[in-house]
């Protein structure tokens, strides 16, 4: 900007209304901090004005070399982003030289910026254009066929299989806004772009939202509220169709939130190695499961419990995600071997939880109410429990937290389980009598 000035200054270029600098000023704004569509993914521009060179080459090495495809998408970004800086200096250096006026000069800084800017899905929309002519051609499904589907298949008819988007943070966002509680719009997006870690990512962490106000009960009260089946307003039989409605409602919603969480889990199994996604499908999944009870078994049934692990593992040092996986496997149904079924290395997670945060209190209560679980599930997982030194654990847990209610309950009732199990074999050592004496 500053060469710009001392070449109109050398040139005698100034513009008739002597507003270049208020121009200039807006566009050195756009081009410092431009809109989230323009910034190319992955890249700060905070550390990009502060980092050296070198770490920044290392960076970008370690979040493009394994993904070709994520390179090519951030590299088609720069080339955007340095196309529309080189039009608004030439929009700035026209507006200086007195070529255009200040408004089409304004106008054209603002044309730019839009035409920039990507359009609502319109790949997208060319595609499924195609895909309706295509339809056109093919003969209908038979009605064995169409009997096959099920689940969220509904929203898969029209999918390009390696569909990319542009800015997947804004097309979820568009998507958020058009739904309407049910996770209908958020999953239709998602199976647009099936093989987009990204936009997935973005997808689960909406999901995540949706099933928590779906359980809220502040929400589900105000929605009684507004729906009054009091004997003195209505008769009985308003009471009757009103008490069947809400039945009704219930039904959809729990249907759409089981498709919701089978769409969560399906894509932590789909995309392990993303942890934001792993991380926002874990506290999506421990949020559904403590709605109610029968939701273990649909999250057993649906292999959740196996994705919720991969999570833990690939998660050791989140505290909120342990935190989180720790509540499901607390939960009271996961002792009912008939509903769940669990896998061995859950014993060895919870045990590595307590030992890498021994000062949370919260996740030594669960760790001990979810090493009681699987305690009554049988005597095996009792005893490697036991030989991995889960009892010592336990009770310097009981010591470190002596006034902590969940922690000295949670303690107790393992130790009960044990003691029941195999009487005085383990019950006689020292930090059991220790437990006992106090």
């Amino acid at each position: 900007m500053l060469l710009l000035l001392q070449q109109a200054k050398i040139k005698n270029e100034h513009p008739r209304d002597l507003s270049f600098l208020p121009l200039s000023l807006s566009m050195s704004c756009i081009l410092r901090q431009p809109p989230a569509d323009l910034v190319p993914p992955g890249l700060s521009l905070h550390q990009l004005d502060r980092l050296p060179q070198a770490i920044l080459e290392r960076k970008l090495a370690a979040m493009l070399l394994d993904d070709p495809l994520r390179a090519f998408t951030f590299v088609c970004a720069l080339v955007k982003y340095t196309k529309v800086t080189r039009e608004l200096l030439s929009t700035c250096h026209d507006h200086m030289s007195n070529r255009v006026s200040t408004v089409e000069a304004t106008q054209n800084v603002v044309q730019a910026v839009i035409e920039a800017l990507p359009s609502l899905d319109a790949d997208v929309e060319e595609d499924e254009e195609k895909d309706e002519k295509q339809d056109r051609k093919i003969p209908e499904k038979s009605v064995q066929d169409e009997t096959k589907t099920a689940g969220y298949s509904h929203f898969t008819e029209k999918i390009k299989p390696n569909a990319v988007a542009t800015d997947p943070a804004g097309i979820m966002r568009r998507a958020i806004g058009r739904d309407v509680g049910d996770g209908s719009a958020v999953l239709e997006t998602m199976t647009k772009f099936p093989t987009d870690a990204r936009i997935q990512s973005h997808g689960v962490r909406a999901l995540k939202g949706l099933i928590r106000s779906v359980g809220d009960p502040e929400e589900n009260k105000v929605s009684a509220e507004s729906n009054p089946t009091s004997i003195s307003t209505f008769d009985a039989d308003v009471d009757d169709h009103l008490g069947d409605r809400h039945v009704e409602d219930q039904k959809t919603t729990e249907k759409s939130s089981r498709l919701m969480v089978q769409m969560v889990i399906d894509k932590m199994k789909q995309f392990p190695n993303s942890l934001a996604l792993q991380r926002d499908g874990l506290l999506g999944l421990a949020e559904y499961a403590n709605q109610a009870d029968d939701h273990i078994a649909f999250i057993a049934s649906s292999g959740g419990i196996i994705s919720l692990i991969g999570a833990l593992v690939a998660l050791p040092d989140d505290v909120s995600a342990n935190m989180a996986g720790l509540s499901v496997l607390a939960h009271p149904k996961i002792a009912d071997e008939s509903v769940v079924r669990v896998s061995p290395e859950s014993r060895r997670l919870v045990l590595s939880a307590m030992e890498r945060f021994p000062l949370s209190e919260q996740v030594q209560g669960l760790s001990c109410l979810a090493l009681a679980n699987l305690s009554l599930r049988q005597d095996a997982s009792m005893v490697e429990i036991v030989s991995k030194g889960g009892l010592e654990t336990v009770v310097e847990s009981m010591k470190r937290f002596s006034s902590t209610a969940l922690v000295q309950a949670a303690g107790s009732w393992f130790i009960a389980i044990i003691s029941g199990k195999n009487g005085n074999q383990y019950t006689n050592s020292g930090t059991s009598m220790w437990l006992v004496l106090y």
